[in-house]
């Protein structure tokens, strides 16, 4: 059904569940999978002290973050037996959905996997979400994966 899965990781426990589930899917449609993170532009902030506004050290943290989600992704290719590729990709001033949803195209994915934090309220307005904008512009099927702890902790 699908030949070529795309991931979208960040590092969080919700990109794990995703990636596990993209795996899980590529192997058994014998699907080529591909893992892709996407580094955002730090913005340049005006703190209360030295130290507040390194963007550069945030900015390299962000890119280690990356690269080790990546490095973990395409060990678990290794070990399943698919053959999967990763990238890294700045978003420049684009946001994360729309890199994503240009990388998946360029690829060719017919499938794209992204874990969900289910996010509500206040939280979402400041922590952002970028499953439900892809969501709005994809014209290929999504998988959301929610992240159950984060489920559980809300309760029923």
């Amino acid at each position: 059904m699908f030949t070529r899965v795309m991931v979208g990781i960040d590092g969080s426990r919700a990109a794990v569940a995703a990636l596990a589930e993209a795996i899980r899917l590529a192997a058994a449609e014998k699907a080529a999978i591909r893992a892709v993170s996407v580094v955002e532009r730090v913005p340049n902030i005006v703190g209360p002290g030295p130290g507040f506004g390194d963007t550069a050290a945030l900015a390299q943290s962000l890119r280690d973050v990356a690269q080790a989600a990546l490095a973990r992704a395409h060990d678990l290719f290794i070990l399943t037996g698919l053959t999967g590729e990763t990238a890294l990709v700045n978003a420049g001033e684009s946001d994360v959905a729309s890199v994503l949803l240009r990388e998946s195209h360029a690829w060719g994915a017919d499938l794209m996997v992204l874990g969900t934090h289910a996010r509500h309220g206040i939280e979402r307005v400041l922590l952002g979400s970028t499953a439900g904008p892809f969501l709005r512009m994809s014209t290929i099927p999504v998988l959301l994966i929610p992240h159950q702890a984060h489920n559980e902790e809300r309760g029923p």
